[in-house]
């Protein structure tokens, strides 16, 4: 795990997910294997960079098939945007328990803030779209929260946006 100060990278081979927290569990293993195959298209694209928001329900699944897919996909890396320090303080035991291994897991780490405010979230979403050249989501298509602005910023980019809902 690399901790970065230096908050910029390379756009071009690097994909962002973005997905809501709460999804269907009995749709467990579907979006997964809808998510292993928008990693594996992103990546058959040149794209060597994933970035997750860390945030409990898809960026956290998407971080565990990033991970588990090093082996067969070389050159792959995860990156980790954490909003604030201390962002999973109010998860489970069980999400601090995979938050803090993949965290220990990941291959770069950034943390955008000290601590939370009240737009800490939306601008770490901005940070991931600002350093991504395509968006991987899980997006029902609900035109409020954090998944939502997510898409905005991305369409107003033009970054293509593989969704796996």
């Amino acid at each position: 795990m690399t901790i970065m100060n230096d908050l910029k990278f390379d756009r071009t081979v690097s994909a962002a997910f973005t997905g809501h927290r709460f999804y269907d569990f009995s749709q467990r293993v579907f979006i997964q294997e809808r998510l292993t195959s928008a990693i594996s298209e992103a990546y058959d694209h040149g794209i060597r960079n994933f970035i997750s928001g860390f945030a409990l329900g898809i960026d956290l699944m998407a971080a565990q098939l990033v991970q588990s897919l090093k082996c067969n996909l070389p050159g792959i890396s995860l990156t980790a945007a954490i909003p604030f320090e201390g962002q999973a303080e109010r998860y489970n035991i069980y999400d601090k328990r995979v938050y803090g291994r993949l965290l220990e897991l990941a291959d770069k780490v950034i943390v955008l803030s000290d601590c939370y405010y009240p737009r800490c979230f939306l601008d770490r979403d901005e940070f991931m779209v600002e350093n991504a050249s395509y968006l991987i989501a899980y997006y029902d298509g609900r035109e409020k929260g954090g998944t939502y602005y997510t898409i905005k910023k991305a369409r107003a980019r033009g970054i293509p946006i593989i969704n796996v809902y």
